[in-house]
């Protein structure tokens, strides 16, 4: 790869970081003050997300080298790992690594890799780990049900959203229109009942706007909403959650990969109901 070209491949893997892993917060060129050399430390990228309730951190070092990565270049990474406190860290190069460097990565006992460009799959490996551990270590309770919501988006309201009625609801904006608020519905049902093996039924609010013949084709706030149960979801798309919630590739490819138009409307005509309103504030959630 050409020296001039790596700017470019650099926003390449911006984009892919951001698109793989919607779930994380991705910061290109990064700084962070160091815990032992009290000085910022410059990062690539910096991948943050959350581990049953607890921050991580990960660094992406994807420096041009003239030259294959040797021991050097990985203990300086290492120290760098430790100094900004992240849980694991990669090493991308255009070029290959020494055996040396290798071992160094293979015998240390951070979480760390070394990449070429052409091996990105392998990040969905490490990052996916933390996921999956992020997932697995839910556990059904108030603090859990609600935090995790927050998580997940940023339209999650805290307020009307009730855990004793195990009840989920978005403000405004999360979706637009009647279709991207079935969508989501259906996309929230599933993910609660992933999140927590012990949820058996939810409830999921979440407002749009209407605009059809029923309308007069103008923009009407409609709330959309809907109670259904695990064995439910699971008999209508067929899948089994437990599945889904043991890798967070299976819920990218055989789950969300899979959600078709002709599947969300039918979901709808089948479990979704909605009602009319005026000022959000004021709605009164049927759970």
């Amino acid at each position: 790869m050409i020296k001039h070209m790596w700017k470019d491949y650099e926003n390449k893997l911006f984009n892919f970081l951001k698109e793989t892993y919607p779930e994380c917060e991705i910061e290109y060129d990064d700084s962070i003050f160091g815990l032992y050399s009290k000085t910022e430390r410059q990062i690539d990228f910096a991948i943050r997300g959350n581990l049953a309730g607890k921050r991580i951190l990960g660094v992406v070092d994807s420096k041009y080298y003239s030259r294959n990565i040797d021991v050097k270049d990985v203990e300086s990474f290492i120290g760098m790992i430790q100094d900004v406190n992240a849980n694991f860290g990669f090493m991308i190069t255009n070029n290959g690594y020494s055996k040396a460097a290798k071992n160094r990565v293979k015998y240390s006992n951070l979480k760390l890799d070394i990449l070429r460009v052409n091996e990105l799959n392998e990040l969905e490996l490490t990052v996916d780990y933390f996921f999956n551990q992020n997932i697995k270590g839910l556990q059904l309770s108030k603090s859990e049900f609600l935090r995790r919501g927050k998580q997940n988006s940023a339209y999650f309201d805290v307020d009307k959203s009730d855990y004793k009625k195990r009840a989920i609801c978005f403000k405004e904006g999360y979706a637009t229109t009647e279709y991207y608020a079935y969508k989501k519905l259906l996309e929230n049902i599933v993910r609660a009942f992933r999140d927590f093996d012990r949820l058996h039924t939810i409830n999921i609010f979440i407002p749009a706007n209407k605009n059809d013949s029923s309308t007069n084709f103008t923009n009407k706030k409609y709330l959309y909403y809907c109670k259904v149960n695990r064995s439910e979801i699971e008999n209508f798309l067929r899948i089994n959650i437990d599945f889904l919630r043991d890798d967070i590739i299976n819920w990218r490819n055989e789950f969300l990969a899979n959600i078709s138009k002709e599947t969300v409307e039918r979901f709808a005509s089948i479990h979704v109901r909605e009602k009319a309103y005026e000022n959000y504030e004021n709605l009164i959630l049927e759970a």
